[in-house]
């Protein structure tokens, strides 16, 4: 008999499981709960020459209760609180009544996987000698989960802890409702003993968000104001100052003409005006090219003398390459020595 309490008691202090729930994220998202309930049928099989007995012990299978909840800490992280009920038959009887508490941190790497490290505190009693047992440990595993069809996934999970413990499990994930998940699967612990068993469990997910685009908002256009026409310049005539032959000032009777050139460039100061140096037919060209020259800067220095701005001021000469009228009479040359002004507007 005593033998068998060893060997009870061995199992009740090397029991160690890892959290079964439904199908393991591997994505979560920030402020979401997750909430696990389900059972596992727990068979316990320890070898007595690990614990200084004779023999091997096989528990019968017993439905235990199991339960989570996890909490998205941001959409990498997740912390996770699992807990088992250990209870075990033995001939027929009680073997082992105790209770397990695990708190995990998951880290998502990608979609399709993500690892996870934690804490394990298991108690089992055994009634026999009223044996009770602790065991403290740490763990550090890997999370693998792929869609298998349309709402199913398969995945796997497998940790190593203290105490020389080696966890797997194994597993499909139904989804058959928005945040509700079935999953069933088989999951094995070996940490001197060996607890394994198929498990079934029901998952929700509550809460959390995304960070959703703002919503648009709807600004009621103005009226279309009529488009505006381009202005379209051109230069308009404004008055023709003439010469005498051989002369760069003009005549005296033309004094007029220069007075109201200067009055209108002054009445429009943003307009630029545009002189035109002429000469008649007679010289050479290089003569009448400079002396048309001479005409503009003498027309335009009386205009800047009598306050234009000089900036308004565009000059040009053309010599006697523009004539107006024939230079084969005395009136055509006289009407050819000549500065036109243009207004650009």
């Amino acid at each position: 008999m005593k033998k068998k309490v060893l060997v009870l008691a061995a199992l009740a202090a090397a029991c160690v499981t890892s959290a079964a729930f439904a199908t393991p994220q591997t994505q979560f998202q920030k402020g979401q709960f997750q909430l696990d309930l389900g059972a596992w049928d727990v068979k316990a099989s320890v070898d007595g020459e690990n614990f200084g007995s004779d023999g091997t012990v096989t528990t019968d299978s017993k439905w235990n209760f199991q339960g989570g909840l996890g909490y998205a800490l941001s959409d990498k992280w997740n912390l996770e609180y699992v807990y088992h009920d250990l209870n075990t038959k033995y001939d027929g009887a009680k073997a082992t009544d105790g209770d397990e508490h695990e708190v995990n941190l998951v880290y998502s790497l990608n979609k399709n996987f993500a690892v996870y490290g934690g804490w394990n505190r298991i108690k089992n009693s055994v009634d026999v000698d009223s044996f009770s047992k602790t065991n403290n440990i740490a763990q550090l595993g890997l999370i693998a989960k792929a869609p298998l069809a349309k709402n199913f996934d398969i995945y796997g999970k497998a940790a190593i802890g203290t105490k020389k413990t080696t966890i797997w499990e194994a597993g499909l994930g139904y989804t058959f409702a928005k945040d509700f998940d079935l999953s069933a699967g088989y999951r094995y612990v070996n940490t001197k003993l060996v607890d394994k068993g198929p498990f079934v469990t029901l998952s929700y997910r509550f809460g959390g968000h995304k960070d959703e685009a703002p919503a648009p908002v709807y600004v009621t256009p103005a009226p279309a104001q009529p488009a505006e026409t381009p202005h379209t310049y051109n230069d308009y005539y404004l008055e023709s100052i003439h010469f005498d032959f051989d002369v760069d000032t003009p005549v005296a009777y033309d004094q007029g003409k220069l007075d109201h050139f200067v009055a209108v460039a002054k009445e429009y100061p943003h307009d630029t005006f545009k002189l035109v140096g002429n000469t008649d037919a007679k010289g050479t060209d290089s003569y009448n090219d400079d002396l048309s020259k001479r005409r503009v800067v003498n027309v335009a220095k009386y205009a800047v003398d009598h306050g234009v701005n000089s900036e308004q001021l565009v000059l040009e000469y053309e010599g006697k390459h523009d004539p107006v009228a024939t230079n084969e009479t005395d009136q055509g040359r006289a009407d050819n020595r000549r500065v036109d002004i243009w207004h650009h507007k």
